[in-house]
């Protein structure tokens, strides 16, 4: 009653590979933790890594495949790779194969013949949890079409979802906004605004719920002119119009109460037991984000702050974790340049510190392999290691209630 399921698609570093790797072994080795669902009644977990995408050249590189090993030498983990993405890059899995070959798996991106496809099988590897819950499939998408791909894995995931009768959501936040816009005229390639109205077309012909939601300070900020109606209704000429304009604490209690949400790297874990059957948890899961960016390059990092508070307001127990580049946003004195009203991201950490249901980690060996500490003032983040890690990512017991978290990359 055990399932962990990561969905990759963007560049798998040595570094991130690396820590699921050191987790995994603290999770699934007996004696590692006293945890471990090896030594309980449970027996082994079942853990599934999907790979789409940019994601599956770490499986070419020699540099990385010394790490896929030692995953894959632990009791229940297989990787399910995107074969039509696979085919498209090039990328030959020979060597894992040889060695592991009933643990690497490709499946093509649609159903061909007899045959599942890759969004299918995640979709069985992370069956409903609740018999009264929305047979629903989210996707969170934090990237703009066209300059990356993220927008079409979530037209071909919705898709599948559909076609299995699932409703289906897609909420667009940050630069994944974007993907609602109207007038997008493309020429090689799928017109995404257009593949959403087809979508929601056929959600409703089927009777199928289906959410088109974009985030509304992330659409205001990227000059989505809007309206309201006084009514609690925000419109905007600039949208597909299926979409709808929702504020962040609409769009967190939507995508709360669904039971599966992907997004471009996205994790889901749950555990179920005799004492406490999957079927009597809450809806409402716990959420992880790992903030993985560095704080001001991009909007990564202040973004998915911002979404662990919004779902802390609604009452969604919230950890945001700090690793690889994203330890750079606990580290020295930050000034805002001369001039510059912005809040710097530790003076934000330090003014959420007391958010009831909100709390703060950094990955230690991601601070030390850069060569930095963290902060002193910033006494609201605790610094963990690995075996604490795995402890954050992977239930072994049902938490208050719940037996089910969600992971978040940003």
């Amino acid at each position: 009653m055990t399932a962990n399921v990561f969905l990759f698609s963007t560049v798998l570093t040595q570094e991130r590979l690396s820590w699921i790797d050191q987790a995994l072994k603290y999770y699934t080795q007996p004696g590692k933790s006293a945890d471990s669902p090896v030594a309980s009644e449970q027996g082994v977990p079942g853990i599934s890594i999907f790979l789409t995408g940019d994601a599956l050249y770490s499986l070419n590189e020699a540099e990385s495949r010394h790490i896929w090993a030692s995953l894959l030498s632990m009791p229940g983990v297989r990787i399910v790779c995107n074969g039509d993405a696979l085919a498209h890059r090039g990328i030959s899995l020979d060597p894992l194969v040889e060695r592991f070959p009933d643990q690497v798996i490709t499946l093509p991106a649609g159903k061909t013949g007899g045959s599942t496809s890759f969004w299918n099988e995640i979709f069985s590897a992370m069956p409903d949890r609740h018999p009264n819950s929305p047979r629903e499939i989210g996707w969170l998408l934090l990237s703009s079409p066209y300059m990356f791909p993220s927008a079409g894995d979530a037209i071909q995931c919705l898709s599948a979802a559909l076609a299995l009768g699932y409703g289906i959501g897609l909420y667009g936040y940050l630069d994944g906004t974007h993907s609602c816009h109207t007038g997008q005229i493309t020429g090689d390639r799928e017109n995404i605004g257009e593949s959403l109205e087809q979508l929601a077309k056929l959600a409703a012909e089927n009777q199928l719920p289906c959410s088109l939601m974009i985030h509304r300070y992330s659409a205001a900020a990227r000059g989505y002119q809007s309206w309201d109606d006084g009514l609690g209704t925000v419109g905007s000429s600039f949208l597909i119009k299926p979409a709808h304009i929702r504020d962040a604490g609409m769009m967190i209690y939507k995508t709360g109460n669904i039971p599966v949400l992907f997004s471009e790297n996205a994790g889901y874990s749950r555990i179920g037991t005799a004492q406490q059957p999957e079927e009597n948890f809450p809806a409402t899961a716990p959420v992880t984000i790992l903030v993985t960016h560095s704080p001001y390059s991009t909007e990564y990092a202040f973004g998915g702050i911002a979404f662990a508070v919004a779902c802390a307001h609604q009452g969604i127990r919230s950890r945001v974790i700090f690793l690889e580049d994203g330890v750079y946003a606990l580290t020295g004195e930050h000034r805002a340049p001369g001039g510059d009203e912005a809040v710097t991201l530790p003076e934000l950490i330090r003014h959420l510190s007391g958010n009831t249901g909100l709390q703060f980690f950094t990955l230690s060996p991601s601070l030390h392999m850069r060569g930095v500490l963290k902060n002193g003032t910033l006494a609201a983040v605790r610094e963990i290691g690995f075996e604490e890690l795995s402890a954050l990512l992977f239930p072994r017991r049902a938490e208050n209630g719940t037996g089910h978290k969600r992971i978040l990359f940003f």
